[in-house]
């Protein structure tokens, strides 16, 4: 029993580190941010800078946190973590498609920014990709928390990643100093490769528990607790 505590303490602050690196990444100025807070700010000036760095470190630690409570509670570990898992990556792919929908010509300039399509002569492509792409977002997301089906909308959002990391690589091969574009449709024009870097990075680590979730059984997160 002392074992199965302590694992879901663990557990618990590392999914408050995640929610805290998500939220540095990706939702700057947030109820869940510090990076943004006044006493830090006067204590470090250009400490609102760092909010990416910030976030992807308390994403680094976070997973840290997840082999010690592996170890203690193995099968209450895995049941928490598929659960965890299901919820953040499902909920970011949500909200990552909230801003894309409600801005379609936003997103289809943001994407036109990358060269990536006229580079293989799919100048005509842009725009139904700009149209499609956060549609799939949403329902994958959705299908990930709230549907038994976790291997498909896994796999599904995997080769979104896969979409992504190689983006982010086209983008930063070219040198192109542009904004990742994967929360907030910023302007493109921000010729400042850090966050490209931090979004490569994060979508790398990102990519490997949902390749996880991809091996693991078609059921619902209540089924998940039920033996």
């Amino acid at each position: 029993m002392k074992k199965t505590v302590f694992s879901g303490i663990l557990l618990a602050v590392a999914s408050i580190l995640v929610a805290i690196g998500v939220a540095e990444i990706s939702f700057p100025e947030s109820i869940l941010t510090f990076t943004d807070q006044d006493w830090l700010i006067d204590l470090w000036p250009k400490a609102y800078r760092y909010n990416i760095q910030v976030g992807l470190g308390a994403i680094i630690v976070a997973m840290g946190l997840c082999f010690p409570a592996y170890r203690l509670q193995k099968d209450f570990a895995i049941r928490a973590l598929e659960t965890l898992l299901r919820i953040g990556i499902g909920g970011m792919f949500i909200f990552a498609s909230i801003f894309k929908i409600q801005d379609p010509h936003q997103f289809a300039v943001l994407v036109a920014q990358y060269q990536f399509f006229p580079a293989l002569h799919l100048e005509n492509v842009n725009n139904f990709f700009a149209l499609v792409y956060p549609q799939f977002e949403l329902w994958f997301g959705l299908a990930m928390i709230f549907t038994p089906f976790v291997r498909e909308s896994a796999f599904a959002i995997f080769w979104m990643f896969v979409s992504f990391i190689i983006a982010l690589s086209w983008a930063l091969g070219n040198d192109l100093g542009i904004t990742c574009g994967c929360f907030e449709l910023e302007d493109g024009d921000a010729h400042d490769k850090a966050e490209a870097w931090t979004s490569l990075i994060r979508d790398i680590i990102l990519i490997w528990p949902t390749l996880w979730l991809a091996t693991r059984k078609s059921r619902s997160l209540i089924k998940v607790w039920k033996k």
